[in-house]
């Protein structure tokens, strides 16, 4: 199963409260899992052993531990998984999970394996409700890393806030412009201006910025 020659379609999955099951226990099963539970998901991690962080988070009640071997009853166990990690030390235990999982219909994501992966996971670079994600179509991590610590470097703390205020606001300038075009348009030369340096929406008050720009309409 070989997706190598086929663009990838990207999207956001909303795990907010959605079953998911990572198989292993160590320091890769962590970094899954670490981006799960800020995702909201549910999480069952299945490994004899686990990573110190991972048994931390167990203690804490934030993630359900089985402490065995992966079996293949584990995919149809209540409540089935929506998202699959094959995380484990072992390339030939990943593919079977994933191949496992593909018979099943369900999303599974293969360590280190993307030709075996029902979807893949790419560099991910925050700003509260931003998000900027970089991939390779699986065959350079490490070039995804690169460019991901580069938007890192130039992408301003201030993007997440705006965000989150334009989100607000919808309503507000729905009510203001009734047409959906003339609205689309005052959006995208709204996100254009404070994109730009002299601009306070990034570094200020990006309410207040909003407000006031809002106001400047006929």
């Amino acid at each position: 199963m070989d997706h190598h020659n086929m663009p990838h379609y990207m999207a956001e999955l909303v795990l907010e409260d959605r079953e998911t099951l990572v198989v292993g226990g160590g320091r890769v099963a962590r970094r899954k899992i670490e981006g799960l539970l800020a995702s909201g998901a549910r999480v069952t991690v299945v490994a004899p052993a686990l990573d110190p962080v991972v048994s931390e988070w167990v203690l804490a009640g934030r993630i359900t531990h089985w402490s065995s071997l992966f079996a293949e009853s584990m995919l149809d166990q209540p409540p089935r998984p929506w998202l699959v990690f094959a995380a484990t030390d072992s390339a030939e235990r990943n593919r079977e999970v994933a191949r496992l999982c593909a018979q099943r219909g369900m999303w599974c994501n293969s360590a280190d394996d993307p030709g075996s992966s029902g979807l893949l996971v790419p560099a991910v670079v925050r700003r509260g409700e931003v998000v900027v994600a970089v991939g390779s179509g699986g065959r350079s991590p490490a070039l995804s890393r690169v460019l991901k610590e580069r938007i890192d470097a130039w992408l301003e703390p201030g993007w997440g806030e705006l965000a989150t205020v334009f989100g607000r606001w919808r309503p507000r300038v729905v009510e203001r412009i009734p047409d959906a075009v003339a609205r689309q348009e005052f959006w995208r030369a709204t996100a254009q201006e404070a994109a730009q340096p002299e601009t306070e929406a990034l570094s200020g008050d990006a309410e207040s910025w909003l407000s006031r720009r809002l106001a400047r309409l006929p």
